[in-house]
């Protein structure tokens, strides 16, 4: 329906003779949207998974190809991260959240350090069930995020400002 409203007013904007440069920007538009496989929660940021199943640091390089990175904004919001996880939980992908650098010390990719306050783990996690679990995916399950070896093969959830 948006495409085809698009298409009538771009439409109606040439026969008006509106200029070239609106047409322009309404095409691009009406591709995006068409082509877009970016979800956009209203944050300022868009999320998109990765196209293959990968390890923690191979899903972060994927999301760098992209101009992204492993989610950390969205995820450090309760509000978002709900809305996150209602999108993607059946991919449970990789978040931007890791240990690596030092066991229990959680860091966000973008620096910002892991607090009780920004961090909404899911039931009995972080567990370290499998052994060393460093890096941090969405849970299927339940609402938040959990610990798990980096060297899983899952999907990535980038994320990239608007």
């Amino acid at each position: 329906m948006k495409v085809l409203c698009s298409f009538v007013i771009a439409s109606f904007l040439i026969v008006l003779g509106n200029g070239q440069q609106c047409c322009n920007d309404l095409r691009r538009e009406i591709r995006e949207s068409m082509y877009s496989d970016w979800f956009f929660p209203l944050n300022g940021y868009k999320y998109k998974l990765t196209s293959r199943n990968n390890n923690w640091n191979s899903a972060r390089y994927e999301c760098y190809l992209m101009g992204a990175d492993l989610a950390a904004v969205g995820i450090r919001d309760p509000e978002v991260e709900g809305i996150l996880w209602d999108e993607f939980h059946d991919s449970f992908p990789w978040v931007g959240l890791t240990d690596q650098a030092r066991e229990g010390r959680y860091v966000w990719v973008d620096g910002v350090a892991g607090t009780s306050s920004n961090i909404f783990w899911g039931p009995d996690e972080p567990n370290h069930g499998a052994g060393n679990e460093d890096c941090v995916n969405i849970l299927w399950s339940d609402p938040g995020i959990s610990d798990a070896l980096c060297s899983d093969r899952l999907k990535g959830l980038c994320e990239k400002k608007v």
